[in-house]
């Protein structure tokens, strides 16, 4: 129906709308969990908390798109082993 009204090319402003929103919240969630959790924990864990802080903030300022990759890798890999740790 809303294809129907704005043609296809509506489709594509929104996906690049909803990804652009993602680039943003996805990688400051990330960089503010990272930033929360105990040094001890991520060495624990086996990884640096300023590597990925740093990782995150800059490819985020860098490619959005990388940024949002990198966070995604940390919210779904590296909090919840560094999160069992630090409990």
């Amino acid at each position: 129906m809303l294809g129907d009204i704005f043609g296809p090319d509506i489709f594509v402003v929104f996906f690049v709308f909803i990804l652009g929103i993602a680039s943003l919240v996805v990688p400051i969630w990330a960089i503010v969990d990272a930033a929360s959790r105990p040094s001890g924990a991520f060495t624990s864990a086996g990884s640096s908390k300023a590597l990925w802080i740093t990782l995150i903030a800059v490819f985020s300022l860098l490619t959005g798109v990388v940024g949002l990759i990198l966070g995604c890798v940390y919210l779904g890999s590296i909090r919840p082993r560094v999160r069992a740790i630090s409990g």
